[in-house]
């Protein structure tokens, strides 16, 4: 979530919730908890989401609480009344008012998303153990908007993100395609992001684009067109929350193909402006034969005196020409070299020719599948294009043959933008630790049997943060024989120091270094 959103979720709040109390707060599962209100007359349900990658904040229709297999949270004020819905500015935290000192906070903080009441603004009680009780609640400032220069050896997106770090990444995705496509100058972008900041403060388009990914920016600031549009942002945000999973992944598998798309495209662009400027070769041609028959007429000199001579010019009468020489070769053997010289330019002239017409027509084809690809709205009917356009796959992207994983040789998925892989059996645990990269990180059960796991580094030499590496924990927990444990520990390292001893089990292998971590079993099909 980002705070321009919350700026309307709390209009929303202040509307519909009013004069209202907390009834209770719940947890009917992990990283999720259920603020359950009434004024009296009407019953609300708040939802917030903790899961990195998918915080989420939003009022969703009413059902009462479950009453087995939930925990209750925040009993000390139950039954309080709400005397006020305060969003911080420029930030991505909100609190309700409870009178007496008492707030409940909730913030949107990507990985660190987090519920907390506090008295006096010192914490009493947390929803995750993201933040500590007996802490001051650090109530800064906000983003400090177009407070940076522009830098032109920076792309379009981080100059965005420099002049409003509000921005979630898909509108900063959108809106440098969009910059790009128009040609826009860095003074017109500045310009424009102001409006943007300025039209967001005071109204709201929620609607999700036509490439998927989802904007509050009306269409007459960034026009592109809606695949669906939405009555308020808290229909937007709940939306988005439960369509989370199908979504984020069409959105990356698209992605993916798209780059690949548009880099085949940029490259054939490219290719033809050098081509299309492929006549100066005939010039060069003809120059390269004129110092050929200079040089041949005068053969009889034998060995050049220098690596520059002057001669008489045999085309412009009464002037006269110098030619570059090679010192080692006679000037008849100078000649044959401009010869060939002139031979090679008229031949690239002639491959150019050749080359334009099937050139444009393959980004031709490119950017026709480019339109194809931002229409498929669905899984399924991306995987049915994939199929069919197999072959065109293999050749654009990078890898995509026996080295890289095509769905059958072991689990893939992807996870907060990594791709992740999972073993399905002691011989494919091999195969998947032989076809890994170096920089991968490799992820087991520790002490049990069970899946090798993989997270996917595309040669990254770093570490990925740890709210994914325990999320994937999770999923090596469960893909092992600790699955029915409440905790187990998941060793995660390098897949560097991860080596197969010679005559070893199917499976079996040697970790170098290892660091552990305890986390629940998840199960990563659900």
């Amino acid at each position: 979530m980002n705070y321009f959103e919350l700026i309307y979720l709390m209009k929303e709040f202040k509307t519909n919730l009013s004069e209202s109390w907390i009834e209770q707060a719940v947890t009917p599962f992990k990283n999720q908890l259920g603020v359950f209100m009434a004024n009296g007359e009407e019953s609300f349900r708040l939802i917030f989401n903790g899961s990195p990658g998918n915080a989420a904040l939003f009022l969703d229709s009413y059902r009462p609480a479950k009453k087995s297999n939930t925990q209750q949270f925040f009993e000390g004020v139950h039954g309080r009344p709400i005397k006020d819905f305060v969003l911080l500015e420029n930030e991505r935290m909100l609190f309700f008012d409870l009178g007496k000192g008492k707030k409940l906070w909730f913030k949107l903080f990507g990985n660190s998303a987090n519920v907390f009441l506090t008295k006096d603004d010192i914490i009493e009680e947390t929803f995750k153990d993201r933040d500590d009780i007996g802490e001051k609640v650090l109530q800064n400032t906000g983003a400090d908007l177009f407070d940076t220069e522009w830098d032109e050896d920076r792309s379009i997106e981080q100059n965005i993100r420099k002049q409003i770090p509000l921005f979630p990444k898909g509108w900063v995705e959108s809106l440098s395609e969009y910059y790009v496509d128009e040609n826009f100058s860095s003074d017109q972008i500045i310009d424009h992001l102001k409006k943007i900041d300025e039209s967001l403060r005071a109204n709201a388009s929620p609607r999700i684009l036509k490439n998927g990914r989802n904007t509050i920016i009306p269409f007459e600031l960034l026009p592109i067109e809606d695949k669906m549009t939405f009555d308020s942002v808290n229909d937007l945000v709940r939306y988005r929350f439960k369509n989370y999973a199908h979504d984020q992944r069409l959105h990356q598998h698209r992605n993916e193909l798209l780059k690949a798309i548009k880099r085949q495209i940029k490259r054939g662009n490219s290719s033809l402006k050098n081509l299309y400027q492929a006549d100066k070769g005939i010039e060069k041609a003809e120059k390269y034969e004129q110092f050929g028959h200079i040089l041949m007429a005068n053969a009889h000199l034998g060995m050049p005196t220098s690596s520059k001579m002057t001669f008489d010019d045999l085309y412009n009468a009464g002037s006269e020409v110098k030619i570059p020489l090679d010192e080692s070769k006679t000037i008849a053997e100078n000649a044959q070299k401009y010869y060939s010289r002139s031979s090679n330019s008229l031949r690239s002239y002639e491959e150019a020719v050749e080359r334009i017409p099937k050139l444009e027509a393959q980004v031709e084809r490119m950017q026709q599948i480019e339109q194809d690809l931002n229409e498929i709205n669905d899984m399924r009917s991306l995987q049915d294009w994939k199929k069919v356009n197999k072959d065109l796959l293999d050749e654009i992207l990078p890898n995509s043959g026996s080295s890289q994983n095509d769905g059958s040789t072991f689990h893939e998925f992807k996870q907060n933008g990594y791709t992740i892989w999972i073993g399905k059996n002691a011989r494919n645990n091999d195969l998947l630790v032989q076809t890994a990269h170096k920089e991968d990180v490799w992820l087991h059960a520790r002490g049990v049997g069970g899946s090798h796991v993989i997270i996917r580094m595309n040669n990254n030499k770093n570490m990925p943060d740890m709210a994914l590496i325990e999320q994937v924990a999770g999923f090596a927990a469960f893909q092992s024989k600790a699955k029915g444990s409440k905790l187990a520990p998941v060793i995660y390292t390098k897949k560097k120091y991860v080596r197969k001893p010679k005559g070893a089990a199917p499976g079996a292998v040697i970790v170098q270094k290892e660091n552990v971590i305890i986390v629940e079993p998840v199960n990563p099909f659900k």
